[in-house]
């Protein structure tokens, strides 16, 4: 489960600015995703906390009924008793379940965190755009029209590379 957790795909990232529309279209759908996901996990977390306090609850109650099955003497402590129970492996093991559901609550949360950076984000680039931002230079001259082409090849250049190397 925990390395399902790590690769949760987040490609919600990539804006691109030459479909603004779409992007907002998109927004709302996506952060709807994210936030039941979150909603689900969570829900899932607080009935492992529910089995654990059970676990203890019930290892507590053993213990007091028969201290001498676990090892302990007739005469026992409420901090031994906390201790044992502690120490026992399935308490560990709902424990472990529970720091794996925590943290995927916490990357989930991360992730509706981020869509709220998105919408910022969209709401600038829209801003942007009305400002002409991301207008296309008018060349007045024979060397401004070579000037652009050149700027317009490096462009396409890096964006190739960039492309390549995502996918390595």
């Amino acid at each position: 489960m925990a390395k399902k957790d790590r690769t949760i795909e987040f490609d919600f990232f990539d804006i691109d600015i030459n479909r603004l529309d779409e992007e907002w279209i998109n927004q709302p759908k996506i952060f709807f995703k994210y936030a039941a996901e979150l909603a689900d996990a969570k829900r899932r977390l607080e009935e492992v906390r529910a089995e654990t306090d059970v676990l203890r609850a019930a290892g507590d109650r053993a213990l007091r009924d028969n201290p001498t099955s676990f090892g302990l003497p007739e005469k026992i402590t409420e901090t031994l008793i906390s201790n044992t129970v502690l120490q026992q492996p399935k308490y560990q093991d709902a424990l472990k379940t529970c720091r794996i559901k925590k943290h995927r609550v916490d990357i989930l949360q991360a992730a509706v965190s981020a869509l709220d950076h998105r919408k910022s984000a969209l709401e600038r680039l829209v801003s942007l755009h009305g400002q002409n931002y991301f207008a296309v230079p008018k060349p007045i001259d024979e060397r401004s029209i070579e000037a652009i082409d050149n700027i317009e090849k490096g462009a396409a250049r890096l964006a190739g590379k960039k492309r390549k190397r995502n996918k390595e």
